[in-house]
């Protein structure tokens, strides 16, 4: 073995005998860096970083083409990339995004007989599939659906994109009865957006939508900062509620964003989004 490569130099060096047990420990380690990427207290920083971050993700993939752990960052990190930075900048780069991690969700959940081909199953056979999911799925259900969902958002006039949403609604649906505390009560979080962006002829409920925020909110004592970002942009947008909105701003704006510190970074640019927000208060009422 040659001596003083790091551990990445090593993965890739060709004909080496150890490259497979190499590439799948550093995968190891890309996963358990996680807590560090989600922990930064500067936006602008991440914004930066995160995009060669992920290709360098890729180009391990290309080596290793089923490896959970890769396929499960790439589809977590594109999606959260697009939703973080991209989406309220440029909708149609966003839409891309998502839909990347999307196909990276399925490769991820494709490791499974049952969930070959899940965007091609017609709901019945969806909701069969989904029966066979156990809790190492909850991570592939999980991203997949938020990507579709974000697709959908960001890409309204695709045909395509609005089709997902419903498949979208039923692996979180699944989420939400496997791991209702997955990525601090993010099932209820959609759930929430979900139906409090509907109109009511097309599923919305206000009821069901305030349901599932309080129940994002009071998982982690209110210091995941998304959750009272999206009822407010949401919810309180919708019931035309400006106490509430303004309430749940002026709440975003007192938040330490270290109180979580796995959730840091969201957490500084929920309170960023809620004061840009505030600012259209006499537009949105």
């Amino acid at each position: 073995m040659r001596r003083g490569l790091p551990l990445l130099a090593l993965a890739l060096l060709p004909g080496c005998s150890l490259s497979t047990v190499a590439l799948r420990a550093t995968a190891s380690l890309i996963d358990q860096g996680r807590p560090a990427a989600r922990g930064e207290s500067d936006p602008e920083i991440a914004r930066l970083a995160l995009p060669g971050q992920l290709k360098l993700v890729e180009t391990l993939l290309e080596s290793d083409a089923g490896n959970p752990g890769l396929l499960g960052t790439l589809a977590e990190g594109w999606a959260g990339y697009a939703y973080l930075f991209v989406e309220e900048a440029d909708l149609a780069r966003a839409a891309a995004l998502y839909r990347r991690a999307a196909l990276y969700g399925l490769r991820l959940l494709a490791r499974k007989r049952a969930f070959k081909e899940l965007d091609a199953l017609s709901p019945d056979a969806l909701d069969a599939a989904l029966k066979e999911a156990g809790p190492a799925d909850v991570r592939g259900l999980y991203w997949t659906a938020t990507a579709w969902a974000g697709w959908a958002n960001a890409a309204k006039s695709d045909p395509a994109a609005l089709a997902a949403v419903p498949k979208a609604a039923r692996l979180m649906e699944r989420v939400l009865a496997l791991d209702p505390a997955f990525e601090h009560g993010g099932p209820d979080l959609f759930f929430g957006v979900y139906y409090a962006s509907r109109p009511r002829i097309a599923g919305g409920d206000s009821s069901r939508a305030l349901k599932h925020f309080e129940a994002a909110l009071a998982r982690e004592g209110r210091t995941y900062l998304q959750a009272q970002y999206l009822m407010m942009r949401y919810f309180a947008v919708a019931e035309l509620d400006e106490e509430l909105f303004k309430r749940l701003g002026a709440e975003l704006a007192a938040a330490d964003p270290a109180a979580l510190p796995d959730a840091r970074l969201a957490n500084e640019v929920a309170r960023r989004r809620a004061a840009a927000l505030l600012e259209k208060t006499d537009d949105l009422f």
